[in-house]
């Protein structure tokens, strides 16, 4: 009688009696639908957003490190992740109940632990979230780029965090849609220009506004070489700073190239996006003193807080025509400028008002400004003055509660 192996024995048991169950075998999916997840997610981990179609931790090298992960798990065993989820077996395989993973999030929406966390509508969203956004990004044509500029300071003691995601964020999901270029870091990680190491103007205000003047036309160098090269056609501009830097900043950018100004809001975890539906708000400008000498200039700009005339520096005294501009219908407040349509319709206003000096105040040297202002106002101040041909503008600081002529733009 012929020997039998131990592999041979267990093989023959396993065909013959009824009462020994096979292991259960993982189906692999279906080459159409692996297709159909590696290009909707965009070869990327649609948890955190590595590229895993290549490995640079050793070298560089092709080769495809994704993993499809279930979001109701594949078997109906309760050992497999969130299987007791009410959805049928044969819809198991299918592209809409797959994510594309790295390794270690693949393991980590797995874990036992995790996964009362990781619920099956929460990993949709995920799935949903990002591959609309790969729809939208793929969409966007390759010649629409912009050089992202991004300057950080403190202010009063706080500054933020702004990130190339976020600067990428909200050009992508811009009206305008934009791909982010960080020409001025060669990182590609970095706050562009940082004025954080010079701490506050009240500590030292000529150190302070003399080194941000510095630093400014520096690294600005970098952007007027590639506009006047053509390899820069469009500005994307982020700043959080005190304002007399940033009006500075605006006017040091110039108009050569189209710019889309943003700014922080604090309403929701889109911090630098513009909301398209907010409503439009208008602007108007008034006097509000009529000096006696036309030469003496001064103007209040309440956007998002109110300075009063009594408030000017003694300087500012009966000899100066006063102006005022703000909001209409409403009082000035933190939210008056919540999208870029409103943003435009204080330019304009400001235009106006300018081209309104060159007529009844045309010999007038400087401008005295006083701003209660956001950041993207802040910039376009300056960047809506024309070099040379309208006055310099006085840019005033209040340290702390008093007001100081800190800062000069468009100097004759």
């Amino acid at each position: 009688m012929a020997s039998s192996t131990p592999a041979t024995a267990k093989a023959q048991r396993t065909t013959k009696d009824p009462s020994v169950k096979k292991e259960a075998q993982r189906q692999k999916p279906s080459a159409k639908v692996q297709k159909l997840l590696y290009v909707r997610a965009g070869g990327r981990c649609q948890i955190c957003n590595d590229y895993v179609l290549e490995s640079t931790d050793l070298g560089f090298y092709p080769f495809n490190r994704g993993e499809m992960a279930h979001i109701v798990g594949q078997s109906l065993d309760d050992k497999s992740p969130r299987s007791n989820y009410p959805l049928a077996k044969e819809l198991r395989d299918n592209i809409d109940n797959f994510l594309l993973l790295c390794a270690m999030h693949h393991q980590t929406i797995d874990n036992a632990i995790a996964q009362k966390n990781f619920t099956v509508e929460l990993l949709r969203e995920i799935k949903r979230r990002q591959e609309n956004h790969i729809y939208h990004v793929t969409g966007i044509p390759h010649s629409s780029s912009t050089c992202i500029v991004r300057l950080i300071g403190r202010i009063r003691g706080k500054t933020v965090q702004l990130t190339a995601a976020e600067c990428n964020g909200a050009t992508l999901h811009h009206t305008t849609p934009r791909f982010a270029d960080f020409a001025l870091d060669l990182h590609r990680q970095g706050t562009e220009i940082d004025l954080t190491l010079l701490g506050e103007p009240e500590e030292d205000p000529e150190f302070y506004y003399r080194g941000a003047r510095k630093i400014i036309v520096e690294k600005l160098a970098i952007i007027r070489q590639g506009v006047e090269s053509g390899h820069i056609e469009h500005l994307s501009v982020f700043g959080f700073a005190r304002i007399p830097v940033l009006a500075f900043l605006g006017f040091s950018l110039g108009n050569k190239v189209g710019s889309t100004l943003f700014q922080r809001r604090r309403v929701d975890e889109k911090h630098w996006h513009w909301l398209p539906d907010a409503p439009v708000q208008n602007f108007e400008w008034l006097p509000v003193q009529t000096g006696s000498n036309p030469l003496h200039v001064a103007i209040i700009v309440n956007v998002s807080g109110s300075i009063h005339r009594q408030e000017l520096p003694p300087h500012i005294d009966d000899t100066y025509t006063v102006f005022l501009i703000r909001p209409t219908g409403v009082a000035p407040n933190p939210d008056a400028v919540l999208s870029v349509a409103s943003l435009d319709e204080f330019r304009k206003c400001y235009r106006n008002w300018l081209a309104y000096l060159e007529t009844e105040h045309k010999f007038t040297p400087a401008i005295h400004l006083f701003p209660a202002v956001p950041p993207a106002v802040a910039v376009s101040i300056g960047l809506d003055l024309m070099p040379h041909s309208q006055p310099s503008i006085v840019v005033y600081d209040r340290m702390p509660h008093d007001f100081y002529n800190v800062l000069v733009i468009n100097e004759k």
